[in-house]
């Protein structure tokens, strides 16, 4: 079997066709899009800080050369940040709320098999005995350790193992 070069698992989970080769029509429509895009949320940040902030004495003619205007940012800009205060802290309060409720009231209930998880750790650790020797063994005494190849594993071997041995105990 032939691998390819540069082979990345994650093009099994992730598909997206403006980083492959080709789509030459999608790559300069959504480029497009994004500049324009870009530009409509630029255009109007600039618009209200140059006149609000960043503000001169030259502002005849200009849309809020009148004090009306002004004091409608600073109402809105202090009204939205007190508004972003009251909702920080009731998303903070309502998730620390839910982290409490799920941790101390929500039935706690082992979503696998734990007489097939235990039957397989035995399984497992009586192939690694009969295999690589005891386990204490193995932990403690061994700081380097060369496989020879009538110890590697066959394909599916663990697969095998665990088959075995789960019809032998359930």
């Amino acid at each position: 079997m032939r691998t390819k070069k540069n082979y990345n698992p994650m093009q099994n989970y992730i598909h997206d066709a403006f980083f492959e080769q080709g789509h030459w029509l999608l790559k300069i429509r959504q480029i497009i899009l994004t500049i324009l895009s870009w530009i409509i949320m630029i255009i109007p940040i600039y618009w209200t800080l140059s006149m609000t902030v960043f503000v001169n004495k030259n502002l005849k003619g200009q849309p809020w050369s009148v004090p009306e205007g002004r004091a409608l940012f600073q109402f809105f800009g202090s009204f939205l940040s007190k508004a972003f205060l009251v909702l920080a802290v009731i998303t903070i309060g309502f998730t620390l709320y839910n982290n409490y409720y799920t941790k101390h009231h929500v039935k706690r209930h082992a979503i696998y098999n734990e007489k097939k998880l235990f039957a397989r750790r035995e399984a497992i650790k009586d192939f690694y005995t009969s295999k690589f020797g005891e386990r204490a063994y193995r932990r403690n005494e061994i700081r380097y350790y060369v496989v020879t190849p009538e110890n590697n594993f066959e394909i599916k071997a663990i697969d095998k193992i665990y088959s075995k041995f789960e019809g032998a105990k359930l």
